[in-house]
């Protein structure tokens, strides 16, 4: 490839790239909260059924050769496609599928239903540490571990981590995580 075509491809992809909304955790945790009991999604739901609902497909995909694949989302108009590992596991998809849902809602849908920006693709690599991938990190703790359904849980099992996961589907460092950005003690 020459260099034009691939400086062009790059900017490209910087133009579908998700844009934060430079959100706070507990602003993008109420939203997906809210998002979550929209759906009516239960902690520990399937999520597949909420990805055909929002008129997504899922699809398996090997890691590129020259990038590792863990997971991403094209939206455009009112479909889109997540991409996942084919060499995860059930737990670790289950945020994956979370994680892309959220950068869906808060950087595609919410930018043009509410803000009414005109964004005509997204596309989003779940790689780096940006404030877009934060906020879809944020998104899926929440919308797959509620604020309340997680203390109420994690008062219930005392505490006990592996237990909380089990319950969520999540894995133990997700639900390690969500505990501590709760400030309940690990």
């Amino acid at each position: 490839m020459t260099a034009n075509l691939l400086q062009e491809r790059e900017d490209v992809r910087a133009q579908d790239a998700p844009q934060a909304l430079d959100w706070s955790r507990a602003q993008v945790s109420s939203l997906a909260e809210d998002v979550a009991r929209f759906l009516d999604y239960k902690p520990g739901d399937a999520l597949e059924p909420i990805v055909g609902k929002l008129g997504g497909t899922i699809e398996f995909a090997e890691s590129d050769a020259n990038e590792m694949n863990y997971g991403s989302i094209v939206a455009e108009g009112s479909s889109f496609t997540i991409s996942l590992p084919l060499d995860s596991s059930p737990m670790r998809d289950r945020f994956t599928l979370a994680h892309e849902l959220g950068h869906l809602v808060l950087h595609y849908l919410y930018p043009r239903n509410t803000l009414r920006r005109e964004v005509p693709r997204m596309r989003a690599n779940r790689f780096g540490s940006d404030q877009a991938e934060w906020e879809a990190n944020w998104f899926a703790a929440a919308f797959l571990m509620p604020g309340e359904a997680f203390r109420s849980t994690y008062e219930e099992l005392d505490g006990d981590i592996p237990a909380i996961a089990n319950k969520f589907k999540v894995s133990h460092s997700a639900a390690s995580v969500r505990a501590k950005s709760l400030k309940l003690p690990v």
